[in-house]
């Protein structure tokens, strides 16, 4: 494993890590019926992330303010990995123009994330 990797999986603020956030808080907002309450799960999820955006001030190029949510919710059909990769994406500038690079192993360390916590979503 290169150095890019380890820190695509390690480090902070790392796809990883961040993928690691949105599981955990998943599973605390879940009854385990997925099909029934993901829609309502990552709006939550999407606007807990937006509050925080908010009071940071958008920092680091956010465009919180500029998506609708709903839009990003319907179009990740209920992939948890996809919802956060899209976050990811709307959250930095450093994400969005770093990321034509590394699309394969950033989606690739999100999705082993997932499976390591079980989520068959």
């Amino acid at each position: 494993m290169g150095f890019a990797n380890w820190f695509l999986k390690n480090g902070h603020g790392s796809p990883s890590s961040t993928a690691k956030v949105f599981i955990k808080q998943y599973h605390k907002m879940s009854s385990g019926n997925h099909d029934k309450e993901w829609e309502g799960i990552f709006y939550s999820l999407f606007m807990q992330r937006y509050l925080v955006n908010q009071k940071l001030g958008f920092r680091g190029g956010s465009l919180f303010g500029q998506v609708d949510a709903n839009e990003i919710i319907e179009n990740t059909e209920g992939d948890l990995a996809l919802f956060v990769f899209s976050i990811m994406r709307i959250e930095t500038s450093y994400f969005r123009n770093n990321i034509d690079d590394t699309f394969n192993e950033v989606t690739g360390v999100i999705y082993e994330v997932r499976s390591t916590y079980n989520v068959k979503i």
